[in-house]
């Protein structure tokens, strides 16, 4: 596929060809990084690190997992808390 450098305002840009979008699996208004070397440009889908990963395991390893007690006293497990 080929296309061409735009101006667009006092910018540049680039008109993406229907079927690189199709292929590549973006849709509008999606986040992406951009990458540029000499000769080179990379578009790639941004993705935003999970702020609590690995949490988890280290509750797990900290035995947070076994209650010893109900805090909670008559209020029951599973219901929400209004805030």
């Amino acid at each position: 596929m080929e296309t061409k450098i735009v101006a667009i305002g006092n910018s540049r840009g680039v008109r993406l060809p229907q079927a690189a979008i199709e292929k590549s699996g973006l849709a509008p208004g999606e986040p992406l990084e951009v990458k540029a070397s000499a000769g080179r440009i990379v578009l790639e889908q941004k993705t935003e690190p999970k702020r609590r990963a690995g949490w988890e395991a280290r509750f797990r390893r900290a035995g947070a997992g076994r209650v010893r007690e109900n805090l909670w006293g008559d209020v029951p497990v599973d219901e929400a808390l209004d805030r």
